[in-house]
């Protein structure tokens, strides 16, 4: 396994798809491929994402997240007992409530098994020798588009039923040789009334993470992008320093679509917690340039060892064009070449 432990590259999960996408994708909708053929395509999908990464010269890949759809898309849609509702608006300008929404029916506190994470993680790992990372959607992300009102009293009353089943999957990539997992909890609103905390966010975190050993954990929390997008007030003011009481190495967080605001909020944190620093900013057409990211790059260096700081995007890139994904991640691993090189 190759695997820069200064200033290390890597995406927050999500890869930009090819253009022919759009072609092959009503295709499967229609029902034209069998299980057969849907495997070889979503196995070309992820092998050309990650051939992507590795040309780019990222150190950490993924599988570029594209058999779920999306973040969570499809792991939500297979959890059992959801109805799907219309999203509640088609027309007009774009936001989130576009998105569709699945009404919770019956509890989840039993659920045994919501997505192959291991079967991505095996196939990652099989086909790089960069150093694979699993992005999983926290407890919290996984309400984003669930109406739980039927069942559970509050936001996190249905966040803490999903715990258990993540638990599982996070015990299974680590029998299968994982070290490195991301919880994805963007600041996505609920369908409800959302009663997160810090408090709340932190005690969630933990209970999925604790009594595991040698893993990596990070956190990402992101403003969320509903196609480019951010849902929320970007400001992790309200988070820190409470969020450091999660038991977790290190947190993703976005800045280079911010101006590198709130960047003072690392100093907070204790010197060994890696800050994954979203210096890429996916919600332009913009092509940071190596310089660019040097800069940005230095700015962080004022509050993190290059051993606990990664170069990463501030959300996925499943909506930028992929010319310009690439020509952003190439330039990222230039910025980092440079200042390992040079300081």
């Amino acid at each position: 396994m190759t695997v820069n432990t200064e200033l290390a590259v890597t995406t927050t999960g999500g890869w930009a798809r090819p253009g022919w996408w759009d072609v092959v994708e009503p295709a499967e909708a229609a029902g034209r491929f069998g299980p057969d053929d849907e495997k070889e395509l979503y196995d070309d999908y992820c092998r050309l994402a990650i051939s992507d990464q590795e040309r780019c010269g990222l150190d950490i890949v993924t599988d570029g997240e594209h058999r779920r759809r999306g973040w969570i898309e499809n792991i939500t849609a297979a959890l059992p007992g959801l109805v799907l509702q219309p999203a509640p608006r088609r027309l007009g300008a774009l936001g989130y409530d576009m998105l569709d929404v699945w009404k919770v029916t019956e509890p989840l506190e039993e659920l045994a098994w919501m997505w192959d994470f291991v079967g991505e993680y095996r196939f990652l790992r099989a086909a790089t020798d960069r150093r694979p990372r699993v992005g999983m959607p926290g407890p919290y992300g996984m309400t984003t588009e669930l109406d739980f009102r039927d069942v559970y009293p509050s936001r996190k009353a249905c966040a803490e039923a999903l715990v258990p089943a993540l638990r599982g999957h996070i015990r299974e990539l680590l029998d299968a040789g994982c070290d490195y997992i991301q919880l994805e909890e963007p600041i996505t609103p609920a369908v409800a009334d959302d009663d997160r905390s810090p408090a709340s966010m932190v005690e969630i975190i933990n209970r999925v993470v604790d009594g595991f050993d040698d893993c990596t954990f990070t956190v990402h929390i992101c403003f969320g992008s509903f196609r480019r997008l951010p849902y929320a007030k970007r400001t992790y003011r309200w988070l820190f320093p409470t969020l450091l009481d999660a038991n977790v190495h290190g947190f993703s967080l976005e800045f280079g679509g911010r101006e590198m605001a709130e960047i003072d909020l690392v100093g907070q944190w204790d010197p060994g917690r890696i800050l994954s620093a979203g210096l890429v900013d996916i919600k332009t057409h913009y092509a940071e340039t190596p310089d660019d990211l040097v800069e940005r790059l230095h700015t962080c260096l004022k509050y993190r060892n290059p051993d606990a700081l990664e170069i990463s995007t501030d959300c996925g890139l499943r909506r930028v064009p992929r010319n310009l994904a690439m020509a952003k991640m190439t330039a990222a691993a230039e910025a980092a070449r440079r200042v390992r090189r040079d300081g």
